[in-house]
């Protein structure tokens, strides 16, 4: 038998199977994620800013980062609320590392169901297989860090949209945008997904102009509601109607001289002190003096902000180059920061077969460009964002069941008349 009735046979079987397997792959995949959690190495305390922000709200500060209600814009809301809730069990490390292995088991599930919906069953399931053993998910699902649940409200946002396109109605709309809304208030520098989802509506294909330009207008609708809490509360604390409050300081980080001094074998953090020293002696007698009375860092971030731009304008070449280098590390095989040689090989092995196949399998279907167009918009923004700013291998992390899709699509996908199909057959 040749390589491709091999295939054939595979996937034939796993069609067969897949809906029954599922659950049993769910509990693996949480059973991972538990023993690693509790008898494998200490790595949980990855980023403790989410702790001391849950702290200070359960003390009546306010979603803060700093005692005295100072910096309460710096993170959106979903994963401080979170974290907050692990405080209130009275046994933080616990319930953290057990939600976190609950949301890596829930995005297991979730790729399926998006795989089988853009393809077939047999390719859902072998992208659920990749989700459940990825050593990279396994290791980092169970930190403290908001990655896990990203993953998994864009992977609901995906599932959501294609749903009510498939069978459209005002609700199911309505819920799309709403969830749109929550991926930013997880994560705000994916405000640009939610802008190129918005806009991505009206290209439903064989639809007339008039409904689709309806339902952009009432997902547009639960994603402003959905918002509206949050930017309000900004506006009353800050004066801004912001999401996050470190944008400016992230694209100076990114765009400084030193960095790429430090970034991307080392954490771009430790660049921080070095580009702080490089200042002039007024600018940091300006700095420290904003740091003292900008209470919500505002004008802080936007005097970083200029001072990123001036970078960038001044060295367009230089910017220009960084921004590619930027996309190649955020999607290279090689961790960023750096990790030891054991380390390297898992997720080497885990991710370079993505890196390779998901490209043939975004090609392969191309003539779905549309149906597809969520989910590429996902992949663009994230490279226009890691272009101006930067990102570490983490930041990836919420791409990878689509890779993950696309990638059991080059070689499960079937012909290309199958591709038409696909969505079609396993509704």
């Amino acid at each position: 038998m040749n390589l491709v009735g091999v295939r054939d046979a595979l996937g034939s079987r796993i069609n067969d199977r897949s809906s029954r397997w599922i659950g049993g792959l769910c509990l693996l995949a949480f059973a991972l994620r538990i023993l690693l959690a509790f008898l494998g190495p200490d790595h949980f305390w990855s980023y403790t800013a989410y702790y001391f922000v849950a702290k200070h709200a359960l003390d009546g500060e306010g979603f803060c980062l700093e005692a005295g209600s100072r910096l309460c814009a710096y993170f959106p809301p979903v994963y401080p609320l979170v974290s907050a809730a692990g405080l209130m069990t009275g046994h933080y490390e616990a319930a953290m590392k057990t939600f976190g292995a609950l949301l890596g088991t829930s995005s297991v599930w979730l790729t399926w169901r998006v795989g089988r919906i853009f393809f077939n069953r047999t390719v859902g399931f072998v992208a659920a297989v990749w989700a459940a053993f990825y050593p990279y998910y396994i290791w980092h699902d169970t930190v403290l860090q908001e990655n896990a649940i990203l993953a998994t409200v864009v992977l609901v946002s995906i599932l959501l949209l294609v749903r009510a396109h498939q069978a459209p109605t005002t609700w199911k709309w309505f819920g799309a945008g709403a969830m749109v809304a929550l991926v930013v208030l997880t994560k705000a520098n994916l405000t640009l997904y939610a802008l190129a989802v918005l806009g991505w509506i009206p290209l439903v294909p064989q639809v007339p102009t008039p409904r689709r330009l309806k339902w952009a207008g009432v997902a547009a609708l639960g994603f402003g509601l959905a918002l509206a809490p949050w930017m309000i509360r900004t506006v009353r604390i800050t004066g801004a109607p912001i999401l996050y409050s470190n944008g400016g300081f992230s694209l100076w980080t990114a765009n400084h001289a030193l960095t790429f001094e430090y970034f991307p074998s080392r954490s771009i953090d430790l660049a921080v002190d070095p580009q702080r020293a490089a200042l002039s002696p007024p600018e940091r007698a300006e700095l420290a003096l904003l740091v003292k009375t900008d209470k919500q860092g505002i004008r802080t971030t936007k005097w970083y902000w200029e001072r990123g731009m001036k970078f960038i304008l001044a060295n367009p070449g230089l910017t220009l180059r960084r921004a590619i280098w930027k996309v190649w590390i955020a999607f290279s095989p090689v961790f960023s920061p750096e990790k030891h040689f054991a380390e390297q090989a898992l997720y080497f092995c885990g991710y370079f077969p993505m890196l390779l196949l998901a490209p043939i399998g975004i090609w392969k279907s191309r003539a779905r460009w549309r149906e597809f167009g969520y989910v590429l918009a996902l992949i663009v923004t994230f490279a226009a964002g890691t272009a101006l700013f930067w990102a570490h291998t983490s930041h990836r992390m919420y791409l990878d069941p689509y890779l993950m899709i696309f990638a059991a699509g080059a070689v499960f996908s079937g012909s290309p008349r199958d591709l038409e199909i696909g969505k079609r057959r396993d509704r």
